[in-house]
């Protein structure tokens, strides 16, 4: 209980209310009360920037009928960019490993094998790989399931090791819809944005905010993906459906249950 109290105090400290206890039946219990099933980065956030508004439009303050309710609209706001986030990330991993299973299928292995993985190149980080998931031998694994079994950390060295068979992906001259892609024509350049791709990665996986700009991730990841083939407009479309589909399936089944 003592540090819900000092979370609430904190909040209360970041929305700065001229009267806190004209909130006490508009949501104030309310609040205090979400502080053990919400976010705690995310909270502190959203009472921030509320404050801010609140400072910046005195008189909004006196509009606010339930200040649960209208702390939530800058809580939600992050919670959906966090997850909008995680599936942009989501896209280009699985877009990169898969592309990177084909080109290395045709430029590193023999002749109607797939066997790249093999090369005593990389013996070193195969022989880690088996140890790490507790394999015997890869008999029976193709490309595509060895990279789903490497870090992004293991793939980008692999995309150093063979920038040479990379390096078209990611600089050649592209457009999509008539507009030129930027390139990453050096392997420093493409570095530099894969590290920020991986850091925001790691810190939506732990389930923390990424300090990532989130403009420029997007933008980032969008330009790669468009490079690697894919299209996140028809992707995002489709899994929003998807998403819809599985709400309202369950809201029937809940209807069904009770």
């Amino acid at each position: 209980m003592e540090l819900e109290n000092e979370v609430f105090n904190r909040i209360l400290k970041h929305l700065a209310l001229k009267n806190p206890l004209a909130f006490k039946n508009k949501g104030l219990d309310q609040l205090k009360k979400s502080i053990s099933v919400l976010h705690y980065d995310y909270l502190i956030g959203a009472s921030k920037e509320l404050g801010i508004v609140l400072q910046k439009y005195p008189n909004k303050e006196n509009e606010i009928n339930n200040l649960f309710d209208f702390l939530m609209h800058f809580y939600n706001k992050r919670i959906k960019t966090h997850h909008m986030l995680f599936l942009w990330i989501h896209f280009f991993e699985t877009a990169l490993r898969s592309k990177m299973a084909v080109i290395l299928a045709q430029k590193r292995s023999s002749k109607d094998i797939d066997d790249w993985f093999l090369s005593e190149k990389l013996r070193h980080k195969i022989e880690r790989l088996k140890n790490t998931h507790h394999l015997e031998s890869l008999e029976g694994y193709n490309g595509f399931q060895i990279l789903n079994l490497f870090t992004l950390g293991a793939l980008e060295t692999i995309i150093k090791m063979y920038w040479s068979d990379f390096k078209p992906l990611f600089a050649d001259y592209k457009t999509h819809n008539e507009h030129v892609l930027p390139a990453y024509g050096t392997w420093d350049h493409f570095l530099k944005v894969f590290s920020l791709i991986r850091k925001a990665r790691n810190d939506l996986f732990h389930n923390n905010p990424s300090k990532i700009k989130t403009s420029s991730l997007v933008k980032n990841i969008e330009i790669l993906l468009l490079r690697l083939d894919f299209n996140p407009k028809n992707a995002f479309d489709n899994t929003l459906k998807i998403e819809r589909v599985i709400f309202f399936k369950t809201i029937q089944e809940n209807a069904w249950t009770h």
